[in-house]
């Protein structure tokens, strides 16, 4: 059986497919990282290319992008849902077996092949502390630094980074990054209704967009699926329409009643607190201030108005505080 992170991993996939969703994915990260690549055209590649050794897998997802001077770059995307430190070394293997796997006419005029970027897209909630480069897992010897081991070998995006950074409309991999991190299924849904009004579903890749981030809400909160709901089947837009319509009116009736409850609640905090504060007073008068210290600390966190009664029918019955006290504690009215 897939779990949840098999699923999410899945979608993270189908979203990352997307040529808008990337070209928003290399907006977020640092210019120096983008500065040879021009996202306006993407090519998806093939994620397994055959080299001297055989078939091998160089990443989640390949792109060939445009570069700035007419020449291409090559983006190789991996999702992480957890830290690797290991991840300098495994950004090293997958661009030597992406040059392995390339066939001569990939090289340029010069000779020489495209530059390759590693971009990882974290997911994780754990914070990334994994070093970034190869120093960081390799022993460097006192006296020599190894100048070939140093330098960032990928660049990562932590999306919990877009969701609280980059919260305009209109950019794809922010808009998940708050789907991802959404503080409640209210916060998520909202987002949504958000993102329904400004993707652009006269592209059918935005449909399917959609009901990618549908699917990841889905998968996160399972008591919100529709009957039928089945992750693997493409939805029509009119049925993701519905689907989105459904959840945010049955988070406008939770919302309300949630709303409705909350202000009763206040209104029985209210009158309970008012009746103990009575009562206090009403003891301090008949058996002083202290025997009304004393139930005040009895009462706090008494708000049941039968057991408030029956404190108050002990106030008059009493000749004594100890004997209100006493009567208070044997009958648990008290608060302890």
């Amino acid at each position: 059986m897939d779990t949840l992170r098999d699923n999410q991993d899945r979608l993270m996939k189908l979203i990352l497919s997307r040529p808008r969703v990337v070209r928003d994915l290399l907006a977020l990260l640092p210019a120096g990282w983008t500065a040879a690549v021009d996202a306006s055209g993407l090519r998806e590649m093939p994620t397994e290319l055959i080299g001297a050794g055989g078939e091998k897998r160089i990443a989640d997802l390949c792109w060939l992008a445009q570069g700035r001077g007419g020449d291409s770059a090559i983006i190789l995307i991996e999702n992480q849902s957890t830290p690797d430190r290991r991840m300098p070394a495994r950004a090293t293997t997958r661009i030597g077996l992406l040059y392995e796997s390339l066939g001569g006419e990939a090289r340029g005029a010069d000779g020489r092949f495209p530059p390759a970027l590693v971009v990882v897209v974290y997911t994780g909630h754990r914070p990334w502390r994994s070093p970034d480069d190869l120093s960081g897992l390799v022993r460097m010897p006192v006296g020599h630094p190894l100048p070939w081991l140093t330098g960032r070998r990928y660049a990562r995006l932590d999306l919990r980074d877009p969701a609280t950074q980059y919260p305009k409309r209109g950019n794809r991999m922010a808009a998940l990054a708050r789907l991802v991190f959404a503080e409640s299924y209210a916060d998520a849904i909202r987002l949504l209704g958000e993102v329904r009004g400004w993707l652009d579903f006269g592209d059918e890749d935005e449909a399917r967009l959609f009901q990618c981030y549908l699917d990841w809400f889905h998968e996160t909160a399972p008591e919100s699926r529709p009957p039928d709901w089945n992750p693997e089947r493409e939805r029509e837009l009119e049925e993701l329409m519905a689907e989105q319509s459904i959840l945010q009116r049955n988070n406008e009736r939770w919302l309300k009643r949630h709303r409705q409850e909350l202000l009763a609640e206040g209104r029985r905090e209210a009158i309970a607190e008012g009746r103990r504060e009575a009562l206090v007073r009403l003891a301090a008068r008949r058996f002083g201030a202290d025997t009304g210290r004393r139930l005040e600390a009895r009462l706090r966190a008494v708000e049941d108005p039968g057991r408030l009664d029956r404190v108050g029918d002990l106030i008059v019955d009493s000749e004594t505080g100890e004997q209100l006290l006493g009567g208070i504690d044997r009958a648990g009215l008290n608060s302890a």
